[in-house]
């Protein structure tokens, strides 16, 4: 139960992210919508859970682009468990530490892609990495405080249905 919702998100965003026009980028680089959402649920859970929905994030994406899955797999598989690490080992409420963790993250998922799967050439690859982790940074603290703020309006309103017991 506790999968389904990011399940449903990851497919939301993977679904976006095939059909996101050529002109929305920077530096060349599209915003990676499956790793933001990827990072936003696992900045916010366990490492466990966090290289799980990696995994599936991995075999989602992989399976849409149709090249590469286990590349897709495995990346994702680490930064999600890096993301539930980080959780662990970072105070999280801090507004900051989403942004810079995104940016991190996408970053080392983005060179293990490199080292696995390498495809371009160094320097048009790291520009890419550049722009992709700008982006994916911006949009990792929206959706983050999004999540959080959903999770807090849960949490009340189970307090408040108890107390009406």
């Amino acid at each position: 139960m506790r999968y389904i919702l990011p399940i449903i998100s990851l497919l939301i965003a993977v679904g976006l992210q095939v059909n996101l026009p050529s002109g929305f980028n920077i530096f060349g680089a599209k915003p990676d919508l499956a790793l933001v959402v990827l990072i936003a649920y696992a900045l916010a859970a366990d490492p466990m859970f966090g290289a799980t929905l990696g995994f599936a994030a991995g075999l989602i994406h992989g399976s849409a682009v149709g090249i590469s899955l286990g590349s897709f797999i495995v990346t994702r598989t680490i930064t999600g468990f890096l993301a539930g690490l980080l959780t662990t080992r970072v105070f999280s409420e801090n507004p900051i530490v989403p942004m810079f963790s995104a940016a991190w993250l996408t970053l080392v998922n983005e060179l293990l892609f490199l080292l696995i799967n390498p495809r371009f050439a160094p320097a048009v690859a790291f520009r890419t990495i550049g722009g992709e982790c700008l982006f994916n940074s911006l949009l990792a603290l929206l959706l983050y405080w999004l999540l959080k703020y959903l999770e807090t309006r849960r949490k009340i309103r189970l307090v408040n249905a108890r107390m009406r017991i």
